[in-house]
């Protein structure tokens, strides 16, 4: 059981070699580790192979969670049974940070935190450490969709996709997207958006690429170790230890496409880094200005850094808000808009999973209209 004093709660990261690392919970009076989540986001980063950025998220959720059990004294058990509490708490809570700060949380908002959660939970089934009651509390068993094989599903689900009825769609227009580009103010900027939009990368992707990962040599042409003569492309590899905890979440070496005008813009960019003296021994394709206290410049840049300048870019064009991960909605949506392929398109966006890419397909209302004509056309014939 837990203490009924309000327990003090914080996020450690935990660094386990120079290059691996992984986030903790730390709680109570003195800031102990909290074992049996620690044991969990221990095993998630290294057991299963997930990135640091992943146990960072999943122990702030889980930061939380732990200091409501210890606020209304329930152990692991009895906490399970009162799961919808908890997310009623959540529900009607206001976010205190970001973009929304202030506001009550979205379904897509409250996903992750359930998936934490969840998570957790399953690892203590796993571990014997709760009964069979409270895995039934949280899990029904169903057959999965593709397999038929029997899972645990869980039983307190939100919808994590954006909705369509609030007017708010995921993906960049093509007219925000070029506004982005126009309104940006440096090559290195112009390139980042690009890479974002035309080539559907990652935030996280694009912070973590190194100069030799990008081959922008012609069709017929290859890189020494390289087998790729397609034409330009760039290599997303999994890697640890980012300077500033950036993610690659891709599983071994994808290969992307890079189409021309973007091959351009990289050109721009080398052309600008040039002027940075820091710059000409940094490993990253992208890096940080000379600073205003007299920074040389040539840093690794974060997540962040990126997602602020989209959010700042779409502010300055006079355009909605947009974050990076719209941008990748705009190749997906556009790609499914053309019918490109499903295996195709899966390659494309590095989805390890088909289904994955159904978020992506959102026909317009005309598209339908055009397809029923298609075919009772077909059925009654033209007239």
């Amino acid at each position: 059981m837990f203490t009924a004093d309000r327990p003090t709660a914080e996020i450690l990261r935990v660094e386990v070699t120079d290059t691996l690392a992984y986030w903790t919970v730390l709680a109570g009076p003195t800031l102990t580790v909290v074992e049996d989540v620690d044991v969990f986001l221990c095993h998630l980063r290294f057991g299963r192979a997930r990135a640091e950025s992943t146990t960072k998220t999943y122990a702030g959720h889980l930061k939380r969670f732990h200091a409501w059990c210890g606020e209304h004294d329930l152990s692991r058990e009895h906490a399970a049974a009162e799961l919808s509490h908890y997310l009623m708490k959540l529900r009607t809570t206001p976010l205190t940070s970001g973009r929304d700060q202030g506001r009550l949380p979205q379904d897509s908002t409250l996903a992750p935190a359930l998936a934490a959660i969840h998570g957790f939970y399953l690892h203590l089934a796993d571990l014997r450490r709760i009964s069979a009651k409270a895995v039934d509390a949280l899990f029904v068993t169903a057959p999965h969709p593709a397999t038929g094989k029997l899972v645990l599903e869980p039983r307190i689900r939100v919808d994590p996709r954006p909705s369509h009825a609030s007017g708010r769609a995921p993906a960049a227009s093509h007219e925000e997207f070029a506004a982005l580009l126009r309104t940006a103010k440096t090559a290195r900027d112009r390139c980042m958006v690009a890479l974002l939009g035309a080539c559907a990368l990652r935030v996280g992707q694009v912070v973590g690429l190194l100069r030799e990962d990008i081959h922008l040599v012609p069709a017929g042409s290859s890189v020494p170790g390289c087998p790729y003569n397609l034409g330009p492309h760039l290599h997303l590899k999994r890697r640890d230890g980012h300077p500033r905890g950036a993610a690659n979440k891709n599983r071994g070496s994808v290969v992307v496409p890079v189409p021309g005008p973007v091959v351009m813009l990289y050109a721009d960019w080398m052309r600008e880094r040039l002027t940075i003296s820091g710059a000409g021994k940094a490993i990253w394709a992208f890096v940080s200005f000379p600073g205003p206290t007299g920074e040389p410049g040539g840093q690794v840049l974060g997540t962040r850094r990126v997602q602020d300048l989209v959010s700042d870019l779409a502010r300055d064009a006079g355009i909605r808000h947009i974050h990076p991960h719209m941008l990748r909605h705009t190749f997906g949506e556009t790609a499914a808009d053309l019918d490109v392929a499903c295996d195709v398109l899966q390659r494309l966006l590095g989805h390890r999973d088909v289904a994955s890419q159904n978020v992506y397909r959102n026909p317009s209302d005309a598209r339908v209209a055009h397809a029923a004509q298609a075919v009772n056309d077909k059925i009654f014939g033209r007239a």
